[in-house]
Formats: structure tokens, C-alpha cells, sequence
């Protein structure tokens, strides 16, 4: 297996694990919303999913340029 190939799988696994991550902090999230939970905390969690979306932009980017 060639090391484009082996980079590129490490990657993808890594950037679905990511996707999975931010899919769940996003329904926690709206769980505590609607909970009525103190704005401190789920402005911790946003902030949280925000870093998600931004590595998961980054390694996007960095696939693109495999190719």
C-alpha cells in the first residue's frame, strides 16, 4: 500500500470519527437547550463543536490536496 494511501485512509477514519463527535455534542446540545441547562455550559459544548467543525474543515482541506 502506497503512503498517499495509507495517509489518506488515516484521514478519512480520523475525519468520520470527528463527524460522529460534533453529530453528538450538536443533539446534546439541543438537549440541554431545551432543558433550560446554564448558558456556561452549553456555551463550553458550542464552543467545543465549533473546534470540531473547524478540524474537520482542516482535514477536508488537507484530503483535497492528496488528490
Amino acid at each position: 500500500m502506497s503512503n498517499y494511501s495509507d495517509q489518506h485512509d488515516k484521514i478519512a477514519v480520523h475525519l468520520q470519527e470527528l463527524y460522529k463527535k460534533h453529530r453528538t455534542l450538536d443533539e446534546e446540545i439541543t438537549d440541554l437547550f431545551n432543558r433550560f441547562e446554564p448558558e456556561h455550559k452549553l456555551n463550553r459544548m458550542k464552543t467545543r463543536k465549533l473546534w470540531l467543525k473547524d478540524e474537520i474543515h482542516r482535514l477536508e482541506t488537507e484530503l483535497k490536496g492528496l488528490q
